[in-house]
């Protein structure tokens, strides 16, 4: 098999799908709160209709809950696949029973924890300057809607409920991008240590010593996908993988990754 073939991409293609659909039913709560709020304070005719939209909007943002919540599960799911094929690249194992081909472009390097670390050393660089050219939307668009509905919450609402779910809105918003932030802020440091890592191999003949710190700095990684859960929209992947790639491979030769 001498093509691209990655057996993970088709599940989160679907759990980018997905939150794209939750991406947008977030935007049509924030419209219709905005129309709700219109509806209540300026067209008195239509106070019946204001209501109506109060309880949809409930509804909708229940919505949004429960299709994060299934994105959430199949990244968790697909992360055990995604650790199998992980290994097996590394080392040359069959923990998977569908494995990748040319996901990793480290096949020069022999099998083993130096060729783990590149494996993981590679995906951060890619995670980090996919994740952070993502960062400045999130925040704009997070925080646009979040004053949105906060900004009109003074109108009051119909129900305990309506209230309870539609301010927890605004406030998962801030926390998203919050967190976001913080994604990036630890990606960053895993990748400056795998950047001092490897470039200390590079005068060293015996890598064996800095074995501890190689899986020490794969597993911070793990632990940080793992965590926060990220998901790289699949427009913003297409259009940087190539160059992203590119440099990729000469990262490889300054660090003399062979």
């Amino acid at each position: 098999m001498n093509e691209y073939y990655n057996p993970l991409r088709e599940s989160f293609k679907l759990a980018k799908k997905i939150d794209s659909i939750a991406f947008k039913i977030l935007i049509l709560s924030a419209i219709l709160t905005l129309l709700n709020f219109i509806f209540n304070k300026y067209i008195i005719g239509l106070k019946e209709w204001a209501e109506i939209l109060s309880n949809a909007n409930t509804v909708i943002i229940v919505l949004f809950a429960i299709l994060k919540f299934a994105v959430s599960y199949i990244i968790f799911h697909t992360s055990f696949d995604k650790r199998s094929d992980f290994v097996d690249n590394s080392f040359g194992t069959n923990y998977s029973s569908n494995k990748s081909n040319k996901y990793y472009n480290n096949d020069t390097i022999e099998n083993g924890i130096l060729r783990m670390g590149a494996n993981s050393f590679e995906s951060c660089y890619f995670t980090y300057n996919l994740a952070i050219k993502e960062l400045k939307d999130k925040w704009v668009i997070n925080l646009l809607v979040a004053i949105i509905v906060l900004s009109l919450a003074v109108q009051g609402y119909n129900t305990i409920l309506a209230m309870v779910l539609q301010l927890t809105l605004p406030i998962y918003l801030i926390s998203d991008a919050v967190n976001h932030s913080i994604f990036c802020l630890r990606v960053k440091n895993i990748l400056d240590s795998f950047c001092r890592l490897y470039n200390d191999l590079k005068e060293e003949e015996i890598t064996t010593k800095k074995e501890p710190e190689i899986i020490l700095t794969v597993l911070n990684y793990e632990t940080t996908l793992s965590t926060f859960n990220l998901l790289i929209s699949e427009s913003l992947y297409n259009k940087y993988n190539p160059h992203l790639s590119e440099q990729w491979e000469k990262l490889k030769e300054q660090y003399k990754l062979k």
